[in-house]
C-alpha cells in the first residue's frame, strides 16, 4: 500500500508533470473508485480548469484547482499516477484519469480498484471528516507533541502506529521498519514502552520517513539494512545474527527479526 513516503513521490510527480495545464476532460472507468462524488460532477469541477499546486496529508494527494477546489486521491493498496500521450502508453488498470490541452493524460491506475477520488473545498474540513491525526513529518512535530499524541493509548505497538487517527500516513510497511531499527518486537504492549524507547521511536520514525522521501520511496536506494528487502519467514536478519519472522497483528502481516526486537515487558 502506498504510504506516506510514495504519496509524497507521487505528488512530486504531479508537479512535474500536469501543473498549468488546461484541462480538457475527465474520463472514468471505474465508477467505483468515486466517493462522494459523481462522474459527471467531476467532469463539471474539473472541465476547463487548472492543476496549481499539490499537497498531501497522510496517505492523501491534493491537487488544487484554479477554482480554489481540490481533487483528492488516495490509493489503497495498488494505485499510482501515469502521465502519458500515446493510448498504449496507459496502464492497464486505469480508472480515472484527467485530459490536457497539450495531448498528454493523466492516469489514476488502481489494479485492485481499492483507491479513491473525492472533491473538495475544504482541506481541514476533509482532514477532519476523515479523523486523520497528524502527518508525522509534513507537520515536523517534535519529540513533546509525538509523546502527547501517544498519551494513554492501548494496544501493540505495532497497531498503535497503524493508527491513522493518530499518525496519518504510516502503514503496514513503515511500521514494521520503524519498530525493526529502533529494535523493539511489534506484539510489544505499547503501555509497556520506557520513555527511552519512545524516544528511539521518534528519532526512527523521523528519520526512516525522511530517508524513504529523499529516495524518492524507491525500495532500491533504500539501505540494504531495511527490513523491506527481507519481508519473508526465515531470511536473515541485515542487522544481527537473527531470523526474519511474521505474524498477525491486527489483520496485517508484521515482520520483525527473532533476536534484536526485544519483547518489552
Amino acid at each position: 500500500m502506498p504510504e506516506l513516503p510514495e504519496v509524497e513521490s507521487f505528488r512530486l510527480y504531479m508537479d512535474s508533470t500536469s501543473l498549468n495545464k488546461t484541462i480538457t476532460g475527465v474520463e472514468v472507468q471505474s465508477s467505483s473508485v468515486l466517493a462522494g462524488v459523481t462522474k459527471n460532477a467531476l467532469q463539471k469541477k474539473l472541465k476547463g480548469k487548472k492543476f496549481l499546486s499539490t499537497s498531501g496529508y497522510g496517505k492523501y494527494l491534493f491537487a488544487e484547482t484554479n477554482n480554489n477546489e481540490f481533487l483528492v486521491m488516495h490509493f489503497g493498496m495498488t494505485g499510482f499516477l501515469n502521465y502519458y500521450k500515446k493510448r498504449d502508453e496507459g496502464g492497464k488498470y486505469i480508472r480515472m484519469q484527467v485530459n490536457f490541452k497539450n495531448g498528454y493524460h493523466l492516469a489514476f491506475d488502481d489494479r485492485r480498484k481499492l483507491g479513491h477520488i473525492y472533491f473538495t473545498d475544504d482541506l481541514k474540513k476533509f482532514i477532519k471528516k476523515k479523523r486523520l491525526g497528524v502527518d508525522p513529518v509534513r507537520e515536523n512535530i517534535g519529540y513533546s507533541d509525538f509523546k502527547k499524541y501517544l498519551t494513554g493509548r492501548r494496544g501493540t505497538v505495532k497497531s498503535v502506529f497503524m493508527n491513522q487517527e493518530i499518525f496519518a500516513g504510516i502503514g503496514n510497511i513503515y511500521s514494521d521498519e520503524i519498530l525493526f531499527h529502533s529494535k523493539i518486537n511489534p506484539n510489544t504492549s505499547f503501555e509497556k514502552l520506557k520513555e527511552k524507547d519512545l524516544k528511539t521511536l521518534f528519532r526512527k520514525m523521523k528519520d526512516i520517513l525522511r530517508l524513504a522521501i529523499d529516495k524518492d520511496a524507491e525500495w532500491g536506494e533504500l539501505p540494504e539494512n531495511f527490513l523491506l528487502h527481507y519481508r519473508k519467514p526465515g531470511k536473515d536478519c541485515p542487522l544481527c545474527s537473527g531470523t526474519i519472522e511474521r505474524s498477525t497483528i491486527g489483520g496485517r502481516s508484521s515482520y520483525y527479526c527473532n533476536k534484536h526486537q526485544r519483547l518489552v515487558k
